[in-house]
């Protein structure tokens, strides 16, 4: 008999991350066709380890019924919760892009949504590469995000 080790195991809790359906039908209500599931992750640091699992990507079982990512291979760099409001940090890795006019707004509510489950979170501000309006297809200059 071989010796068993023990280890206190992590204290952990249930959070929703939001990932694409590919499968989904239109829903005027849910137009980018997000779909929140269901991770266990560390108790002590949840929205960190929310927006890690988010990045992470869905599961094999969750491809195979066509979820897919809505973070596109983007890194999760850290997010800071400052009186209410998670400031979430992400790189786009050089040799990446977004697939589609659609995917930087994917992106963006899919933090927003995964961040704002928690009650001390009321609002989110998604940076890339240090720009808050990466989204904004209006052709507008990059609006730096705020230093926190």
């Amino acid at each position: 008999a071989g010796d068993v080790q023990t280890a206190t195991p992590a204290r952990l809790r249930e959070v929703k991350i939001y990932l694409v359906n590919s499968e989904a039908e239109y829903d005027a209500k849910n137009p980018l066709g997000l779909q929140a599931v269901g991770r266990r992750v560390d108790a002590r640091s949840p929205l960190r380890a929310a927006l890690a699992a988010l990045v992470a990507g869905p599961t094999a079982a969750e491809e195979a019924r066509g979820i897919r990512s809505s973070t596109y291979g983007i890194r999760f760099i850290s997010v800071k919760l400052k009186r209410g409001v998670a400031h979430a940090h992400f790189a786009l890795p050089n040799d990446r892009g977004f697939p589609g006019d659609l995917a930087p707004a994917i992106f963006k509510e899919a933090v927003t949504k995964t961040a704002t489950q928690f009650p001390n979170v009321r609002r989110a501000v998604v940076c890339l590469d240090g720009d808050s309006n990466f989204d904004d297809e209006s052709g507008a200059p990059p609006k730096k995000c705020p230093r926190v």
